[in-house]
């Protein structure tokens, strides 16, 4: 039932929208493919200027007034690219089907079960990156991929890690969780993959796309600080601080302290050695928690900590409150929506924040070590 209001949804919003003006299909993707034409065009330089990507947009996309701006890093733009020699519609469904089988190869390899292909396919943050036309899905694999190779293959595993060089928001806690761990080759594989994929844009595109991401950085700020429709699909505890009132300053400083709670945990879990699937869930569940610009789409990055909490509860059993919080995490996606329309304050800080107590009690006990096999199979 669930797995088909899924995809109802989905074509819904593809198919059912407003040809004559209103949002596209997968309205942030237009930004994504924006980008990537005016890259083919050489124009690498402009897709960073708001003004210029605004009138493309609205010359190539059928959209009401607005536009959907580029703030993303060069490197993204390597990834960006090819989907601009396909038409709109061929692309963001390219995009889209790409990033979520890259996914779900990773969440069966996380945990095989067969029982657990329904709830995978389930996962209501596939619907909200989806309906999004976001990249979650790409967010979520490197994390799912640094779960599955950490133990056996680190530097496969750093790679992983270092491709968050296109969301670095998301990248915050990854030098925490591999020191605390002494995951050295990790680490480096990590750095070095950041700087080679940085060093690739640059000989791609040139020097102007980093200068126009540079300057364009205060805009970008600007817009998550004070766009209060933006706040609204926000999932940080900063977003909960900014929409109760709260100051710049006090808001910052309530998400720096819930940051400093979250990695203190992922330290934890990491210097205890506890092995490649409670490092990497505590390090996704941190990563959500310690950027105070976190958008709904990004809680598609739950799917792999909730998927190996599932394999290791199923192998070794659940403990008192793990199912009931488990289930309250795989909806937050989705409930999250409704409640944010009643009382205007998003859900996710309080269960995210519960979610990563939860691995680091079950990461820290005795015999929690995955024993140097990686994921729980």
């Amino acid at each position: 039932m669930l797995v088909a209001a899924v995809f109802v949804l989905f074509a819904l919003d593809l198919a059912g929208l407003d040809r004559s003006g209103g949002k596209p299909p997968a309205k942030d993707f237009v930004a994504f493919w924006a980008a990537a034409r005016l890259a083919l065009q050489g124009q690498t330089r402009a897709l960073y200027d708001n003004a210029v990507i605004e009138a493309f947009e609205r010359a190539h996309v059928d959209m009401a007034p607005g536009y959907y701006a580029f703030y993303y890093p060069p490197p993204f733009l390597l990834a960006c690219l090819p989907l601009g020699w396909l038409p709109y519609v061929w692309s963001m469904a390219v995009f889209l089907a790409g990033q979520a089988a890259i996914l779900w190869t990773a969440l069966r390899r996380i945990n095989p079960a067969p029982w657990a292909v329904l709830p995978i396919l389930a996962f209501p943050g596939f619907l909200m990156n989806a309906l999004s036309g976001q990249n979650g899905g790409l967010t979520a694999s490197c994390f799912a991929g640094a779960m599955i190779f950490l133990q056996t293959r680190p530097l496969v595993a750093g790679a992983c890690l270092g491709m968050l060089v296109y969301k670095p928001q998301m990248a915050l806690a990854v030098p925490v969780a591999l020191l605390a761990a002494r995951r050295f080759r990790a680490a480096a594989a990590a750095a070095g993959t950041a700087a080679g994929l940085c060093i690739a844009s640059f000989l791609a595109f040139g020097a102007a796309p980093w200068r126009g991401f540079l300057a364009n950085a205060g805009a970008a700020r600007a817009d998550l600080e004070h766009l209060h429709d933006k706040l609204y699909m926000m999932q940080s505890f900063y977003a909960d601080l900014r929409l109760g009132g709260g100051s710049l300053a006090a808001c910052y400083a309530g998400q720096a302290a819930l940051a400093c709670v979250a990695l203190v945990l992922l330290a934890h879990v990491g210097w205890r050695r506890t092995g490649a699937g409670p490092e990497m869930a505590a390090l996704a569940a941190a990563s959500l928690l310690v950027t105070p610009f976190l958008y709904d789409y990004d809680l598609v990055v739950l799917a792999a900590p909730l998927a190996w909490m599932a394999a290791t509860g199923a192998r070794s059993g659940f403990r008192t409150g793990e199912v009931a919080l488990a289930v309250l995490v795989y909806l937050l996606p989705l409930t999250n929506i409704v409640v944010r329309r009643h009382i205007g304050v998003p859900l996710g800080p309080p269960f995210i924040l519960c979610l990563l107590i939860m691995i680091w009690r079950r990461g820290v006990s005795p015999g929690a070590a995955d024993g140097g096999r990686g994921v729980a199979a």
